[in-house]
């Protein structure tokens, strides 16, 4: 009886053991490998709204995917289509033990009735540890994951999620303008009364009314065909704001006419924080007569302005002073041409020396001819003693024989 007992008592042991194991397992079920949000198809969602240190919403209209953020800007739908791919894809790590989403950022995906097909509660990045340089000046790791929420525990995802901080550039195509700068043949600044015009010819710009003592300053010519070029807007402008507000009436215009013929006007307008107000358009003027490529060059300017020349952007203050430049700005005085050789010994050329007192005039030496080359020295012939000759002497007269 008594083993009987024993026997009972274990046995209650061990299924109590087994209740408390069994309990433990579903509170703290396996989430590794689990899929992060619940099925649902992308051809459904028409809402993506973003809330949380900053708040957005996408949207899908008729015309396609804007950005309320910005005013109903046209939304990249590339962009939000690989976004969606990657949070239906998106698998719990490991638990993150010690750490919640204390002010988490929410992703809500609806769709066009409202309905709420998933919802996201992500947290900070996950950052790697510090490896190489970064670790030995004390820098930190790279981003390289996020803190989600899984069934009420925080799991890390393999992905940083940077796209949905809320910040909207991220969700379009920031460039206003690429146009390439070797098609610019022509210039044009306006600021108040000024208008400065310039021309490329066989590759130099040329300004237009440079006077005899002025010459155009080519260092100051680098951003005149490349203003519009790489051309990425700050924000976007309430389109219910007034025109005159943004000051583009007395602000700086800058005109760009490329060689087949399209020219694209820019209006600078008011400060807007530390950017400023901007306009855009184009316009053409055919330059040949090539009926196929006119046309192309008129469904650009038509597509340009349906889409871009709508719009009031801020630009960054260095984009603006690129197009507001004055003559004063182009122009300096001309360099005078190089002396000649003689006068470079002179150290002060604009001095002019005194000139010298004018001596009497004095007798001109015969100039010295140069000696006669030396020949070898000729050995020289005695010449003849002259023979004085004495006159004979007179016979004297002997006396006659006396007899």
């Amino acid at each position: 009886m008594k083993k009987l007992l024993i026997l009972v008592i274990a046995a209650a042991a061990l299924l109590g053991a087994a209740f408390l194991l069994k309990g433990r397992s579903q509170k703290t079920p396996n989430l590794v490998g689990r899929k992060i949000l619940p099925a649902f198809k992308i051809a459904d969602v028409s809402r993506v709204e973003i809330a949380g240190g900053k708040s957005l919403a996408l949207a899908a209209g008729e015309k396609g995917w804007t950005v309320d953020a910005l005013h109903g800007y046209p939304a990249d739908a590339a962009k939000i289509r690989d976004a969606l791919l990657k949070l239906k894809d998106l698998k719990a790590g490991q638990p993150a033990s010690g750490i919640s989403n204390a002010a988490p950022t929410t992703v809500v995906l609806k769709d066009a009735g409202g309905k709420e097909l998933a919802k996201l509660t992500m947290g900070d990045q996950h950052r790697s540890a510090p490896r190489g340089e970064m670790a030995q000046f004390g820098g930190g790791g790279y981003p390289d994951g996020r803190y989600v929420t899984l069934d009420g525990t925080t799991v890390v995802v393999n992905d940083a999620l940077n796209e949905f901080d809320g910040d909207p550039k991220k969700w379009v195509n920031a460039r206003i303008c690429a146009i390439t700068a070797s098609d610019v043949t022509d210039v044009a600044y306006t600021k108040g009364k000024e208008t400065v015009k310039l021309a490329r010819k066989d590759g130099k710009w040329n300004l237009e009314g440079l006077g005899p003592k002025e010459e155009l300053d080519s260092s100051k010519t680098y951003s005149l065909d490349s203003a519009l070029s790489y051309l990425d807007f700050a924000g976007v402008v309430d389109p219910k704001k007034p025109e005159a507000e943004l000051g583009f009436a007395t602000g700086a215009v800058y005109t760009a006419t490329l060689k087949n013929g399209i020219t694209y006007t820019a209006k600078i307008g008011n400060k807007v924080g530390s950017d400023s107000a901007f306009k855009v358009s184009a316009a053409f003027k055919p330059v040949g007569t090539n009926a196929t490529e006119n046309a192309a060059c008129e469904k650009t300017v038509k597509d340009f302005n349906d889409n871009v020349g709508k719009w009031t952007y801020t630009i960054s203050s260095y984009s603006a002073e690129s197009m507001s430049k004055t003559r004063k700005d182009l122009v300096k005085a001309k360099e005078e041409p190089k002396k000649e050789e003689a006068k470079k010994e002179d150290p002060k050329p604009a001095e002019k020396k005194p000139a010298p007192v004018a001596k009497p005039a004095e007798a001109k030496k015969p100039e010295a001819k140069p000696a006669p080359v030396a020949k070898p020295a000729e050995a020289k012939k005695p010449e003849p003693k002259k023979v004085e000759t004495k006159p004979a002497p007179k016979p004297e007269a002997k006396p006659a024989p006396k007899k």
